[in-house]
């Protein structure tokens, strides 16, 4: 069962004319506990800080602390900011059977908005979530005017390529995933080949997957109504580094 803070109030609302519901001009961050300790927390705020100075949202003095005393044990906790300054924070359990669920994917044109970096998350999704309903798929893949792949709506890619883990770099056109970079030091902990690199829907994937926090790695299994590469042995040796990693993280 979910619960919900608004400014520090348990069951409180939100404005209606906040521009955060209106508008949708608000941004958040999404991040999950193992156990009672939340996963790389610090990371989700740096992210959050840069995205409220894109787009002139508040980020509220002692917000750290403060989420820290509301974490759980294994949930997402999703806190969102609004243009008109409230404080927002949900926290549920994790839902097991999305944790590596299979993914069915329809790539759709990317180009970058004035004024919107791609790096910034923020809530002004319906666009993407009516196409994905529309295309009959869980997610968008966005490909830029390059033909390159640069991620899900909700999620990073990641694929096997000749037994090498690629994931597109990062060159400002998507989100620096908390979870992406957290499955690129288990492989290179785990001696497992990565590098980041250009990746296009064409290439011969030996598997393929989006990550995120909720999903972590979860396989790619239709791409544009076609069968794709899905799971293989070298994500399941990274899914297990990468819980091996949020293990020594939590001891620490």
């Amino acid at each position: 069962m979910s619960r919900t803070w608004v400014n520090g109030q348990e069951g409180a609302g939100v404005p209606g004319a906040d521009p955060g519901l209106t508008r949708g001009w608000n941004v958040f961050e999404t991040f999950r506990s193992y156990g009672p300790t939340p996963f790389r927390l610090d990371a989700h705020l740096v992210r959050l800080r840069m995205s409220c100075e894109a787009v002139d949202i508040r980020l509220p003095q002692g917000l750290r602390q403060r989420l820290l005393e509301r974490v759980d044990a294994d949930s997402w906790h999703r806190i969102t900011l609004t243009r008109g300054g409230c404080e927002v924070l949900t926290v549920a359990p994790i839902d097991a059977a999305y944790v590596g669920c299979d993914r069915r994917v329809a790539c759709v044109p990317w180009a970058p908005m004035p004024g919107l970096p791609a790096t910034v998350k923020h809530g002004s999704r319906i666009g993407w979530q009516a196409s994905a309903a529309a295309l009959g798929v869980d997610e968008l893949l966005f490909v830029a005017s390059d033909g390159a792949l640069l991620e899900a709506n909700r999620s990073n890619v990641l694929a096997v390529v000749d037994g090498v883990i690629v994931t597109p770099a990062l060159d400002g056109r998507q989100l620096a995933g908390v979870t992406r970079q957290a499955l690129l030091d288990a492989a290179r902990a785990d001696g497992l080949p990565c590098e980041e690199a250009a990746l296009t829907s064409y290439d011969p994937f030996d598997e393929l997957y989006l990550c995120s926090t909720l999903k972590e790695l979860a396989p790619v299994v239709e791409l544009d109504g076609r069968p794709a590469a899905g799971a293989g042995p070298i994500g399941a040796r990274l899914h297990a580094a990468f819980r091996a990693l949020v293990a020594r993280e939590a001891q620490a």
